[in-house]
């Protein structure tokens, strides 16, 4: 039985982790630092006054990096019994980060769900998080199952989130809950 669904995109804002803010700051800083101690040395150091330029720009690209992993976002893509997953950096770059085939979909629950209690002690699962990681959302994430010891941790609310368990809902009727 084949239905023909289309493509349906569910958007998921993470919270912003402070600690990266800080990390950026500390590598500017540093950078600033030691890129101008080390152009002022050049003089008296000769080539030793490599070092801190080269560290400079190591705390440069450090800097960069962590601007782009300061505001990551989730775009889940249901595409013909397949979720594909793309973690968007700045809300500039995309990166596909996961596809994966519904057709092996063990369950899918709320998080607190009761009927996830067996599958919460199996050990060796490749855990891949894709939520907001917002303890306050708790009531829109979800766990979902797959053979193979893979689980994945979605965060599915709003009115294309509903979309989306439907759709999977009907090819997956007994898996999939919403309870």
């Amino acid at each position: 039985m084949s239905h023909e669904l289309g493509i349906i995109e569910v958007v998921v804002n993470c919270k912003k982790n402070p600690l990266i803010g800080v990390a950026k700051v500390v590598c500017v800083i540093l950078a600033v630092l030691l890129l101008l101690g080390g152009l002022s040395l050049m003089g008296i150091l000769g080539l030793w006054a490599l070092v801190p330029i080269v560290l400079g720009v190591a705390a440069v690209i450090g800097a960069y990096l962590a601007n782009l992993n300061s505001n990551v976002d989730y775009e889940y893509s249901l595409v013909d019994r397949e979720l594909r997953v793309a973690k968007i950096l700045n809300k500039e770059k995309r990166k596909a980060v996961g596809q994966y085939d519904l057709d092996k979909l063990e369950i899918l629950a709320p998080m607190n769900s009761h009927r996830l209690d067996s599958y919460r002690n199996r050990q060796g699962l490749k855990e891949m998080d894709f939520s907001t990681r917002d303890s306050e959302k708790a009531a829109t994430t979800y766990y979902c199952y797959l053979e193979g010891s893979q689980k994945l941790i979605l965060d599915i609310s709003g009115s294309d989130g509903e979309k989306m368990l439907g759709a999977i809902r009907i090819f997956a009727p007994r898996k999939v809950f919403a309870d």
